[in-house]
């Protein structure tokens, strides 16, 4: 068995959280995490998947030859869907993570809580870590404007790995897609395969199953932006350590509790 990847506690969380339109599945128990952070997800309001996405701005489009499964059951990561394509030659998963259901509880003495806005890039290598077997995981960011014209998204990975026998017995590779929109949601959706250039054709349709409905508009990304900037040279100005994460303003703050918190949407 290969050596586990080493997660950040930060991630860890946010990848086991399982959203109540998926509750049939059970969160993979989680390795024990330094004593200097923890963190945990909020307590789900009553929600179907649909209303998941409609709280995410999230658009799904699956194609007719691809059938819905039952979210394989996994000690790696539960997803909150899957589709296996009628033929068997692959499979789909998608899981959908609101940022207002997010609840980081962070008891680092020297750091400020991060934004829950701030981690899809963090949980998206842990997440890759987790599904990958040993060896080569060529990833990369999508420039901003790609990511803005293909999902309506701030953010987008791509990164390409071969699947742990754990995440899945019936396909050797897999894609995994990471998006995420300014204060709204995160998604990520592994697609599952067994030969790449067979499958390259299909999986650049298939980039286009999911997408956010709108694009934030550029005026307030830029003044979001220059909020943050501002915040940041307060604080800087306060003396204050430069590596500490600083939320922007107007963000939810986040409670420093151990207990779940029903974090739904106002």
């Amino acid at each position: 068995m290969k050596p586990r990847h080493t997660l950040p506690a930060l991630a860890l969380s946010l990848l086991l959280a399982t959203p109540l339109a998926a509750q049939a599945q059970q969160p993979a128990a989680a390795p024990k995490a330094p004593a200097a952070s923890k963190t945990s997800a909020a307590r789900p309001g009553k929600v179907s998947f649909p209303e998941l996405l409609a709280e995410s701005g999230l658009v799904l489009n699956i194609p007719d030859e691809f059938t819905e499964i039952p979210v394989p059951e996994t000690d790696v990561y539960n997803f909150d869907k899957a589709w296996r394509k009628k033929d068997g030659s692959m499979e789909i998963r998608l899981a959908v993570r609101p940022i207002s259901r997010m609840v980081i509880d962070y008891d680092d003495p020297h750091g400020s809580t991060p934004d829950p806005n701030d981690v899809h890039a963090m949980v998206f290598t842990a997440l890759m870590g987790q599904i990958a077997t040993q060896g080569e995981m060529p990833s990369h960011d999508l420039p901003q404007e790609l990511a803005r014209s293909t999902f309506n998204a701030e953010w987008a990975a791509i990164a390409f790995m071969g699947v742990e026998p754990e995440m899945n017995s019936k396909h050797k590779e897999g894609m995994l897609l990471g998006i995420h929109k300014d204060r709204m949601a995160d998604a990520y959706v592994l697609f599952l395969f067994d030969d790449p250039v067979k499958a390259k054709p299909e999986l650049n349709r298939l980039l286009k199953i999911i997408k956010f409905s709108q694009a934030t508009p550029e005026d307030v990304l830029k003044a979001r932006a220059e909020a943050d900037r501002k915040a940041r040279e307060g604080f800087l100005e306060e003396g204050k350590d430069p590596d500490q994460c600083i939320p922007p303003p107007g963000a939810r703050q986040v409670r420093k509790t151990g207990k779940e918190l029903d974090q739904s949407p106002q």
